[in-house]
């Protein structure tokens, strides 16, 4: 019996056939990993920061102008959205939209950006900033909140959103 037999009919360079089969699939493996990379790099050079700064943008104003309506909330959340609020909770997507939806404000209470920004990691988007709420014309309240958004299947979607109430401190003198 030759050397090649007795390791367990092997290939020709004389590896275990176990050990041929593992480099066989690692390279395959490797090969579906760069490929992957490859179109995943493909995807974000087809789209520019500017464009994702622009979509990020336009969310957010779609999702403040609808923040109590549920298809809108539907297609700007994603699946898997977490949203904490202040009392201790972890609201999920149907959650948030059930809330919302049930909790609607007088029609003369509104809320506008006073500062947004939009901070971009690939597929990842970041948005900060500051929400006031008026009433009758009036401010009353200022938020700062924290959205955070994934690029996936063609389009940004909101994974993550926390906000929490400016208060004025008052200064000791």
């Amino acid at each position: 019996m030759n050397e090649l037999n007795r390791m367990g009919s092997g290939d020709q360079l004389g590896y275990p056939r176990s050990l041929a089969a593992f480099g066989v699939w690692a390279l395959l493996a490797f090969g579906a990993a760069f490929l992957s990379l490859r179109q995943t790099a493909a995807t974000a050079q087809e789209r520019s920061l500017d464009q994702d700064r622009r979509a990020l943008t336009a969310l957010e104003n779609e999702w403040i102008s609808n923040e109590h309506d549920a298809t809108a909330l539907d297609r700007i959340l994603a699946a898997d959205f977490v949203h904490p609020v202040l009392t201790g909770d972890f609201l999920n997507k149907s959650q948030h939209i059930d809330f919302y939806t049930k909790h609607k404000p007088p029609a003369n209470f509104k809320s506008r950006f006073e500062r947004m920004d939009v901070y971009l990691y690939g597929d990842i988007g970041i948005v900060t900033g500051i929400v006031v709420t008026s009433y009758n014309g009036k401010d009353f309240g200022r938020t700062v909140f924290t959205d955070i958004f994934a690029y996936r299947s063609g389009r940004w979607q909101a994974i993550h959103a926390q906000e929490t109430q400016v208060d004025k401190l008052q200064r000791q003198q």
